[in-house]
């Protein structure tokens, strides 16, 4: 014979308090449910990216006025004198993406850190250095021809932006929060003009478009005068140049 040692009402008791928290247990699982499922205001897993699509450099390199690669395996790159009277410029291949139907750039903007800046002013004063397109080609290998240094306008190649980086310029003091040294609102335009063009002559998406930043002196004087700009070999997330853009419907 079994033996039930709870009386009647305590029977009665005991299973109105599980119910009741049977019944919470399933009401807190549910809001949970709802919870996870709906996390469209979730805080982000990792740093926000600048606004827009991302373009990330390939192959960047420093060139020499020699024709010759320099800081290939370098974090960073100089732009100015470099055995004087010759010196260092920046070469950015950019690979370029593949635009929706009827859409084309409408800004295109570059975002770097500035780490040093060497100015031997008892030598010559500090020149500026200048940003340019170059042209559009089947890979991302820098060449002899793409040097450049000088105080004018180089002819063979698109000006997007004179003085992007002066004396004046942020050098950076955080990894993450810079200050930074970025494209202007017009060279925001005048780069997305310049890859609208290319597209237009032909230019198609897996080629790339190479940019240049140059020293606008010549010749350069002698004297430890220059920009030492990170590149992609940096590690930091927000170390490397970085290009975002935005797209707007062709006019017809």
């Amino acid at each position: 014979m079994s033996m039930n040692l709870l009386s009647f009402p305590q029977q009665f008791s005991l299973k109105f308090v599980m119910g009741k928290r049977l019944k919470f247990l399933t009401f807190l699982i549910l809001l949970a449910t709802v919870a996870r499922a709906d996390d469209t205001n979730a805080p982000a897993t990792s740093s926000p990216s600048p606004a827009g699509k991302v373009l990330a450099p390939s192959n960047d390199v420093g060139l020499g006025s020699d024709g010759t690669i320099k800081d290939a395996d370098s974090y960073q790159v100089r732009i100015g004198e470099l055995y004087a009277p010759g010196g260092e410029a920046y070469i950015i291949p950019i690979r370029l993406p593949a635009l929706p139907d009827g859409q084309q750039f409408k800004t295109v903007h570059l975002r770097a850190q500035l780490i040093g800046i060497a100015n031997d002013a008892n030598v010559s004063p500090l020149a500026n250095a200048d940003l340019y397109g170059l042209g559009v080609r089947d890979n991302s290998k820098a060449i002899p021809a793409d040097y450049y240094q000088g105080p004018h306008p180089d002819p063979k190649a698109t000006l997007i932006q004179a003085n992007f980086l002066t004396p004046t310029s942020k050098v950076r003091t955080d990894q993450n929060t810079g200050p930074f040294v970025e494209t202007s609102s017009d060279a925001d335009v005048a780069l997305a003009k310049f890859l609208n063009d290319a597209y237009a002559k032909g230019a198609k998406a897996g080629q790339y478009v190479i940019l240049r930043i140059s020293y606008d002196a010549d010749p350069i004087p002698s004297g430890n005068n220059g920009y030492q700009l990170l590149t992609t070999g940096a590690t930091g997330d927000e170390e490397p140049p970085i290009f975002t853009y935005t797209v707007e419907p062709v006019s017809k």
